[in-house]
């Protein structure tokens, strides 16, 4: 089976795809997305600034790039200097090299995908369960600020509000659907409602179990 887990930023998808990954013993796809789309993209660019525009239109403002390396900087701008020539814009290319990367990590069986529209491209598949994650805004706050300590508490609302949205913007141009609508996915998860990313995982977990049982 292939499980492909979106949410909103802090909701703790990210826990619940490294949980069930321990669980059911199934590759979990994330960073290595990026790392084989670099390699499939034809693209000159480092990884790591494939991966500052990871679910993003190329039109972050310099003003984001304060904590990035010089590298960085000096890529963002020269893929900046491209746009308006005639080639295919970056964020087609980088979409283009991940949903082949997608395709490929499905077919080769049980794993977990996280984001990157994973739940439009494999659409139609029957062994794609496809999960969105939410949570309460205080839970989101406190992931966000344990990962990023010396972020306050209005910085860390600010950085939820602008991931949403680049992930929302980005999802809608390249699926043509609203991110997050429940009727996108197979399962809609409530962290707060159920217990924490942990519980989520294990229930989730027992779900899939029981379904390659029946089959």
């Amino acid at each position: 089976m292939v499980i492909t887990v979106g949410g909103s930023y802090g909701s703790g998808g990210k826990a619940i795809a490294q949980k069930l990954s321990e669980l059911l013993g199934y590759k979990l796809c994330d960073d290595d997305i990026i790392a084989e789309a670099v390699k499939n993209s034809g693209v000159d660019l480092t990884e790591e600034t494939f991966r500052y525009f990871d679910e993003s239109l190329g039109k972050a403002p310099l003003s984001e790039l304060t904590r990035v390396s010089a590298i960085q900087k000096s890529s963002y701008l020269g893929v900046v200097s491209t746009l308006s020539l005639d080639v295919t814009p970056l964020d087609r290319t980088m979409a283009q090299a991940q949903r082949t990367v997608l395709k490929r990590f499905a077919d080769e069986g049980d794993c977990i995908l996280k984001g990157r529209c994973a739940d439009y491209y494999l659409a139609g598949r029957e062994d794609v369960l496809s999960v969105f994650v939410i949570d309460n805004e205080e839970n989101c706050l406190s992931r966000i600020m344990e990962y990023y300590p010396e972020l306050t508490e209005k910085e860390a609302k600010k950085l939820i509000r602008k991931t949403d949205k680049r992930r929302q913007d980005y999802y809608a141009f390249f699926t043509g659907k609203r991110w997050g609508d429940p009727s996108n996915y197979s399962l809609y998860l409530n962290c707060a409602m159920l217990g924490g990313a942990d519980l989520a995982a294990r229930m989730l977990a027992a779900a899939v179990r029981s379904s390659c049982q029946d089959e």
